[in-house]
C-alpha cells in the first residue's frame, strides 16, 4: 500500500509540473525506486516490517532529484531506512549492492554506451 500511495503522490507532482508525460515519468520512477529499495532490503533481512522501515517520501525526493539511480546511493539508503523499525542490524553496503543490481535491470538498455 505504501508503494501505491507513493506512486499517487509522484503522479500528482509530475502532472502539475509537466502534464500527463510528467505524471507518467515521475510516478513510474518513484515507484520503481521504492520497489528497488524494498527488494534490496528484503534480501538482507530476515524479518521486521520492511514497508514501515522505508521512508517513501525520501525515496521519492531522491528519485525526483537524481533519477532511479539515486536509490543506489548509500546516503540515500541510510536516510530512507529505519533500522530500529526492522529490529535488526542491516549492512548498508549489502543493501546498496543489491539495489545496484536491481537498478541495472531497470536501466539495462538506457546507457550512453549503446550502439546503433
Amino acid at each position: 500500500m505504501i508503494g501505491l500511495a507513493l506512486g499517487k503522490k509522484a503522479l500528482k507532482a509530475g502532472y502539475k509540473r509537466a502534464g500527463i508525460p510528467g505524471a507518467i515519468a515521475t510516478g513510474s520512477a518513484a515507484a520503481i525506486g521504492y520497489v528497488v529499495v524494498k527488494r534490496a532490503l528484503k534480501s538482507n533481512t530476515n524479518g521486521g516490517s520492511i514497508d514501515a522501515a522505508i521512508d517513501a517520501d525520501r525515496i521519492r525526493s531522491a528519485v525526483d532529484e537524481d533519477g532511479v539511480g539515486a536509490v543506489t546511493d548509500k546516503g540515500t539508503l541510510e536516510s530512507a531506512i529505519d533500522e530500529d523499525e526492522l529490529g535488526t542490524d542491516v549492512d548498508m553496503d549489502d543493501v546498496q549492492s543489491d539495489a545496484e543490481d536491481e537498478t541495472e535491470g531497470v536501466d539495462g538498455g538506457s546507457g550512453s554506451d549503446s550502439t546503433q
